[in-house]
């Protein structure tokens, strides 16, 4: 019972590691700018995987700007991105704006709500040892005080971390595919100290792949997951093949105590039958 709990506890704990969570980075713990919109959607371009920004490649973000406040006369705007070499051109593109740049707007030449301010962005997709939720564009206003304009994230990964996070998923399951094989095999008074063993293993493997990950060793990850997931898997198969067991021999008991009981009814017809003279 300790090693199914360990268990549990290990993928409980693994699964609140693997799961994105953003930091306040880029402006994002800042209030919302009221003083500009954001039209539409942000524009990304660039090569993925799973889903996922691809690690090394180019990526571009187009943002569009529109109905500037007339309240106030200029506001400045800053940019910030965790992509290399990062960096786009303002306007008709006269103006080149590096990371932590900045450029002045001035909202009188936005009178007319339709006229708009297209920045393009540009950068590589940084190179990665897990995979991570990454600021491609943060674009915070500058007035009296600081305020966020748009913050453009996407989650970076890799071939090999998807490898190894797909592997750790994989484990993952057989692990609680086991626990609920030893579980059941438990309730059935089945003999479950060898199923325990090799859960013991995986568990070991599975923290070995876990701890392996979050230290960049993608590589050493998957074929320790993959060491989980084989002992998991024989976990499971000795817990079901002693339930198995169990059942044959509950079975052969029901058979024999089936044809004791047949044998015997037909016994005593045999002899009521003789009794009667028919025999």
């Amino acid at each position: 019972m300790g090693i199914k709990l360990k268990g549990l506890v290990a993928i409980v704990v693994v699964s609140l590691f693997l799961t994105p969570f953003c930091v306040g980075v880029g402006g994002l713990d800042l209030e919302k700018s009221k003083f500009v919109e954001v039209k539409g959607s942000p524009s990304v371009q660039c090569e993925e995987i799973a889903g996922k920004i691809k690690a090394g490649s180019e990526v571009s973000v187009t943002v569009v700007l529109t109905n500037f406040s007339q309240e106030i006369e200029e506001s400045t705007l800053v940019f910030y991105s965790d992509l290399e070499d990062a960096g786009g051109h303002v306007g008709d593109g006269s103006r080149v704006i590096k990371d932590r740049g900045s450029f002045t707007v001035r909202h009188r030449e936005f009178k007319d709500k339709d006229k708009e301010l297209r920045i393009v962005w540009s950068g590589k997709a940084p190179e990665l040892k897990t995979q991570q939720n990454t600021t491609l564009l943060s674009i915070t206003q500058e007035i009296t005080g600081e305020y966020l304009v748009v913050s453009v994230r996407r989650e970076v990964s890799s071939e090999e971390i998807e490898e190894a996070l797909n592997a750790l998923s994989e484990a993952r399951a057989e692990i609680e595919n086991a626990n609920s094989a030893i579980s059941n095999a438990t309730k059935h008074g089945v003999e479950v100290s060898e199923a325990e063993t090799n859960l013991e293993n995986a568990n070991f493997h599975f923290r070995d792949a876990n701890n392996s990950y979050w230290q960049g060793r993608a590589g050493e990850s998957v074929t320790a997951a993959r060491e989980a997931a084989h002992f998991a898997r024989l976990a499971k198969e000795r817990a079901e093949s002693g339930s198995a067991s169990v059942k044959c021999r509950n079975y052969g008991v029901l058979v024999g105590v089936v044809v004791l009981a047949v044998a015997v009814l037909v016994f005593l017809i045999i002899k009521r039958g003789r009794k009667r003279g028919i025999y």
